[in-house]
């Protein structure tokens, strides 16, 4: 659905339970605003609302909009469950079925508006379909389809032998990522979008859902020596650094203090370099590999090696993920 219809959808359900003053919308200086009661919000407007997306956007608006103005989220639906959370955080939301948990608060926190709704039956989108994006497979096939954007127009035989995945599989994936507004269809012609999104969402799953199930094992350096010369460690063939050893090959940033390793080998051959030793709480962890390579190379693609580092608490890892960001991953943006 899009945004405008959201608005327009929205706006009308809200109408529908308050009384006499009507809710109104206004467009100023290239941002939206609802009028509720004599005071204006912020509209933030998303198809499928997170909190997460709460979170990354609601201090943006705050800077960028007036800031004399509370920021309201506008999406298709909000459950029972979110409505609650959000209220909790003191986050006005509102959605198409006529949900909602709407406070405007002056600068000294009084509260001057609360209007709130929930137990609407949720609207249905007959348009598209809602398939789960993120399980493995699905993340499987977006990191495919983000290693090259061109790589969307694939027939799904192509994604299929390079991913390994099913081919209704795929086409449920695609389906999905359009239904979510991460593909967009013109004619014969699809083009990824939303793409900051996508990376954002696809990092995290891939480290709560997928990464968890391809550990091997772990390994330590056998000593300080080894752990200070990790460069010259060649590692056995199909194995590939990851993670802060690869961000520190590719750009020197970042010196590596846990070693990722992804392999198509069984784990044990790393044992052969004879600078490591089993280790189950080491700091090299094993990962099995779940992509197939186009080009050599000694480190994972950048696209993967960002999510190994955003999704750490590590303050520079966090700082040279955004580098790979700003660098290795501008051809997604």
């Amino acid at each position: 659905m899009e945004a405008q219809e959201i608005l327009t959808m929205a706006v009308d359900a809200l109408n529908r339970h308050i009384y006499p003053d009507k809710a109104e919308v206004e467009h100023a200086d290239e941002a939206i605003y609802l009028k509720v009661m004599d005071r204006r919000f912020v509209c933030i407007i998303e198809s499928n609302l997170t909190l997460a997306k709460m979170s990354d956007r609601i201090q943006y608006a705050y800077n960028q909009k007036d800031s004399s103005c509370n920021c309201l989220f506008i999406t298709e639906n909000v459950t029972p469950k979110m409505l609650d959370v959000a209220k909790g955080l003191d986050i006005s939301v509102l959605d198409c079925a006529g949900n909602f948990n709407i406070r405007y608060r002056e600068a000294d926190n009084h509260t001057l508006l609360w209007l709130s709704n929930k137990g609407e039956k949720p609207i249905v989108n007959k348009v598209g379909k809602a398939y789960p994006i993120f399980g493995e497979k699905g993340l499987k096939i977006i990191f495919y389809l983000l290693l090259d954007k061109r790589n969307v127009n694939q027939p799904y035989r192509e994604i299929v032998e390079a991913t390994g995945v099913a081919i209704g599989t795929v086409k449920n994936i695609i389906d999905g990522m359009i239904y979510h507004d991460f593909v967009r269809v013109e004619g014969r012609k699809r083009f990824l979008v939303n793409i900051d999104r996508l990376l954002a969402l696809w990092s995290a799953n891939y480290d709560l859902t997928l990464k968890p199930k391809l550990l091997l094992a772990k390994f330590a350096f056998r000593n300080q020596n080894g752990l200070n010369e990790w460069e010259q460690m060649v590692l056995p063939k199909d194995m590939v650094w990851g993670g802060e050893p690869a961000a520190s090959l590719t750009d020197g940033f970042i010196t590596p203090g846990y070693f990722t390793i992804y392999t198509d080998v069984p784990a044990a051959m790393l044992m052969k370099t004879g600078m490591v030793l089993p280790d189950q709480f080491g700091n090299i962890a094993v990962y099995k590999k779940f992509w197939k390579d186009e080009i050599p190379s000694n480190t994972t693609p950048a696209l993967l090696t960002y999510a190994d580092l955003i999704n750490t608490a590590n303050g520079r890892c966090i700082e040279a993920a955004q580098k790979l960001k700003e660098n290795e991953l501008k051809y997604l943006f």
